[in-house]
């Protein structure tokens, strides 16, 4: 009996890189063994929605889009009881693609398609923020509305260039906050520009080649604060240890946890995963492990 694949794609993400390459991807399918349903997704959710309603109709569901159309897929499933989860394969079709880098699943569709054929699935934790699940990274602070705030056309046209220039313009109009972070591993109250909860090794289109750099399925997830500069030598130093990815500079506080908790008097604008995660003064993240399945090419160094 053939194994049933669905194959869901948002048709507004990347430049619509998909369209051309569909027959063939299609064709590796099929010549893989599959009987494959196609869907593009309607609305935002659509992936959402449909996994949770039709999961059980397929063996393999294959997502084609940005970091995005992943989330609202791996969301769908983690809502599912452990054993009805679907196993996903992922086709990165989106502008900067950053959950796919960490995978480490080629960005040319086809090739993408192939590894889904001959790969194996792997056990991915998520992050739970304030019981929502989310994908890779949740965040608060200077840039975190750059990614849902950057126009379509203008990522579609420069890629992940175009969140880089959409930042650049909020760099003179920072706010800081004053937080009490709470975990297992630390307690701390400070005031923080920018800082973020996370499950990858690439964010933003930007690599993370530190020793802190996070393995995917081992229940921890990375946590980076960055503390208000004060002083011409205090940005010197935070912009040296981000180009360097040097984490011990003062200014910087990192740690892994398993769960933290952050406090704060006044309102906070929060992201999850690139999109607007409301306004929060209590946010609690925990890590759900090892939630689903995806397939890749091969465990690496960044799994347990």
């Amino acid at each position: 009996m053939q194994k049933k694949l669905l194959l869901m794609f948002n048709p507004s993400s990347g430049k619509s890189q998909i369209k051309p390459e569909l027959w063939n991807i299609i064709d590796i399918f099929v010549k893989g063994g599959y009987d494959v349903t196609v869907y593009p997704t309607q609305k935002r959710y659509d992936a959402h929605d449909v996994i949770a309603r039709r999961s059980e109709e397929f063996d393999t569901i294959v997502v084609c889009g940005g970091d995005g159309t992943l989330s609202e897929s791996v969301q769908g499933v983690v809502t599912l009881p452990k054993e009805k989860r679907v196993t996903l394969g992922y086709l990165p079709g989106g502008s900067t693609n950053d959950f796919g880098a960490s995978l480490e699943i080629p960005f040319e569709l086809t090739e993408a398609a192939r590894c889904i054929v001959e790969g194996s699935p792997l056990e991915c934790d998520c992050g739970i923020f304030n019981e929502k699940p989310y994908l890779y990274v949740s965040a608060f602070g200077m840039f975190t509305d750059v990614s849902y705030e950057t126009p379509q056309k203008m990522k579609n046209q420069l890629g992940h260039l175009a969140y880089i220039l959409e930042g650049i313009k909020r760099f003179k109009n920072y706010s800081y906050y004053h937080i009490k972070v709470e975990s297992d591993e630390l307690e701390i109250e400070d005031d923080f520009i920018f800082g973020f909860v996370s499950n990858t090794t690439s964010i933003g289109g930007l690599k993370n080649r530190s020793e802190y750099a996070p393995l995917l399925n081992d229940g921890l997830f990375e946590c980076i604060l960055v503390r208000n500069p004060t002083t011409p030598a205090d940005y010197q130093s935070l912009l040296s240890a981000i180009v360097t990815q040097d984490f011990d500079c003062p200014n910087l506080v990192k740690f892994t946890t398993k769960k933290v908790r952050f406090r704060s008097t006044e309102p906070i604008k929060w992201t999850t995963d690139g999109e607007d995660g409301g306004e929060h003064t209590d946010v609690t993240i925990k890590v759900m492990p090892k939630a689903y399945k995806i397939i890749v090419a091969e465990t690496d160094e960044r799994t347990e």
